[in-house]
């Protein structure tokens, strides 16, 4: 009736479409910018200069009937600072932040300070803040900011560490045990069975506090055992969303980094109330499972329920390979623990077979960086895999195809942890290096469980450790998935971990959703957006462990470049301008630079990366796995540890 209307056809003349951008503020010299995800660059006006920050990422609104893109600052999607160092100012009694940022000193932060300690105060100027207001999330335009810590003299060994966790926006506190106060078991209802006279141990280093598993193990006949795995059971004292819930959904993970680790939880949780403490009686999520003597785990024959477990020893690794091999004094101190570890033992040879079978890396060597109170290296230790590790991490990994399982049944979806091998997009390389080697495989199942496995097999038995390194360039990562899909690197069709709730919140989910397949209940399927926030974490912390690592070592070369020691090292990677080298006694990586290969400028030098070789005069002088004589000689402008060949 009122299409032809002319009072309606004006007005919708007169209603402009509005259009909404995100994208990154830019401000240069008092000039305010937006660039939008596809490159386009808009103007902002002034006036929001005090609004909004370089680096912020903001949604915007574009200003209609204007010359030039302009655009207004609507709402904010993720500030540029939220953990952040900062020098202290006072100003007409008023104290305030100057973040220690070249593209932001010319903000003040208003400071707002819990517990005045003047005489902090007046000994730093120096402090880690928490941006805990930003203008455009409120009605006033000012940035507020909360200290968490000051860098007194004491501490400013740590500044540069701080200056990589910030960077990545990581709290380094564990959260406050106050969250804890009044705490207790929510869900005292659930029938939970009473195995506490059950010989359960842990195994663990000897200075773990927030220990989350521990096994006890039945002898049903000499073909079949049975294996209770009992994981520490966090989720019976919060609720989701809780205050607990929500501080742990954001950290995912305990970040492992050299010298400290930031928890996940409440340290009275993860060390106390929840920890498998011994002689403690805790209630614990258990899964009974049957192994028999080929190694075979009989899945339809599993279960999960609720119990209350009391640990009966503490045992730690060294102790426990020490006594296994025949090595040192130390033994169980009566029959029933000396069983257990006896009948752990004869697990572990069960499942030796698929173990080497199926772990395509589970010898890498590791490194331990010994780090002392001044925050630097003292030592570097090589990590090997002892015997009581591997049996302790067989058991786990029984326990989460268990798990896995049980989930896919019952509901179809969990927390999954996928590894799909090679990258799809590099099959055709992988191709041409096993083709020019005479690798034998199928080349369209090369994407597939049973290839992946059949080709490393064939590698690791011929020990063709070249093509492996090759290999390695084309891999994928693992991600977590709200479905199950393979992890080829464990040789298994679906993984779901939930033996380590106290580190990982991904495990706490599953945890959830076993209880409520327990129960008989429903509940609701984990969201995309809590699963993208999980592979996020994990990269990032994998970027900051890196940085400190790397910010690490380069300290400690810069104190031992002077000694001219030599030391064998294994070429990882070529590139163009170089050798990419390991020392093998400590696990640093340095770099040998291309000018320095050459002996003689008539030489000529040719790097094929892509193949991991050097050829000089066309002649092959060096390919990735080569070891070769090093002397670390200086740490360059760009950070890289140079060091020089020892012919």
């Amino acid at each position: 009736m009122l299409r032809h209307n002319k009072i309606l056809l004006q007005l919708k003349k007169k209603i402009q479409p509005v259009y909404y951008i995100k994208g990154i503020v830019k401000v240069i010299k008092n000039n305010i910018f937006l660039e939008s995800k596809d490159r386009k660059i808009y103007k902002i006006p002034i006036i929001f200069l005090k609004k909004i920050m370089h680096g912020d990422y903001i949604l915007s609104s574009l200003l209609p009937k204007k010359q030039e893109l302009e655009v207004m600052p609507i709402k904010l999607l993720k500030s540029v600072i939220e953990i952040f160092i900062g020098k202290l100012k006072q100003h007409h009694n008023q104290t305030f932040i100057i973040p220690d940022n070249p593209n932001l000193y010319q903000y003040q932060i208003e400071c707002v300070i819990d517990k005045p300690s003047q005489d902090i105060l007046y000994t730093t100027n120096i402090v880690i803040a928490k941006l805990i207001h930003h203008p455009l999330l409120g009605k006033d335009n000012i940035f507020r900011a909360k200290i968490l810590e000051y860098l007194t003299e004491q501490k400013k060994y740590s500044l540069s560490l701080w200056h990589i966790l910030s960077q990545y926006n990581i709290n380094i506190h564990p959260p406050h045990n106050s969250l804890c106060n009044r705490i207790d078991i929510i869900d005292n209802h659930i029938l939970r069975q009473d195995l506490t006279k059950l010989c359960f141990i842990t195994i663990d280093n000897s200075d773990t506090k927030d220990i989350d598993d521990a096994i006890y193990i039945k002898e049903l006949s000499n073909k079949q055992l049975q294996i209770y795995v009992a994981i520490a059971d966090p989720t019976a004292f919060f609720i989701k969303d809780s205050n607990i819930d929500m501080i742990a959904s954001e950290r995912m993970f305990t970040n492992y980094l050299p010298g400290f680790n930031i928890p996940l939880f409440p340290k009275y949780i993860s060390e106390n109330i929840c920890s498998l403490l011994p002689m403690q009686v805790r209630s614990a999520l258990i899964c009974k499972i049957i192994i028999n003597n080929k190694g075979k785990i009989l899945l339809d024959k599993t279960e999960f329920f609720m119990g209350l477990i009391q640990s009966k020893a503490k045992l730690n690794y060294v102790n426990i390979s020490n006594w296994l091999e025949n090595i040192g004094v130390w033994s169980p101190h009566n029959l029933d623990i000396k069983q257990q570890i006896n009948l752990l033992y004869k697990i572990y040879l069960y499942r030796l077979p698929w173990y080497n079978k199926n772990l395509i890396f589970s010898n890498n060597t590791e490194y331990k960086l010994i780090i002392n109170c001044d925050g630097n290296i003292i030592d570097i230790h090589v990590v090997t895999k002892r015997i009581a590790h591997k049996m302790i991490e067989t058991i786990m990994i029984i326990a989460n195809i268990c798990a896995a399982e049980i989930l896919y049944q019952h509901l179809g979806y969990g927390i999954y942890n996928i590894y799909y091998g090679f990258n799809c997009n590099k099959l055709q390389k992988i191709r041409t290096l096993l083709d020019t080697h005479h690798i034998d495989y199928h080349p369209s199942k090369l994407n597939t469980l049973q290839s992946y496995q059949n080709i490393y097999s064939y590698l690791k038995k011929h020990n063709l450790s070249y093509i492996i390194n090759r290999l390695r360039k084309y891999q994928t990562h693992t991600f977590f998935n709200i479905y199950p899909g393979p992890h080829f690197g464990l040789g298994v069709q679906k993984y779901a971990t939930w033996t380590s709730p106290l580190r990982k919140f991904g495990d706490v989910i599953n945890h959830r959703l076993i209880k409520a397949i327990i129960q008989k209940k429903n509940i609701e399927k984990p969201s995309k957006q809590i699963i993208r926030h999980m592979n996020y974490k994990k990269y990032i912390h994998k970027q900051v462990e890196n940085k400190i690592t790397n910010f690490l070592c380069i300290k400690y070369c810069k104190n031992i470049i002077n000694k001219k020691q030599i030391f064998v090292s294994e070429i990882i990677d070529i590139l163009y301008i170089g050798l990419r080298v390991r020392l093998i006694i400590n696990g640093i990586y340095v770099l040998i630079p291309k000018n320095s290969m050459i002996n003689n400028t008539l030489d000529i030098i040719n790097i094929m990366p892509e193949k991991g070789m050097v050829f000089i005069n066309d002649k092959l002088l060096y390919k990735v796995t080569d070891q070769v004589k090093v002397i670390l000689q200086n740490i360059d402008i760009n950070n890289n540890i140079i060091a020089q060949i020892v012919y």
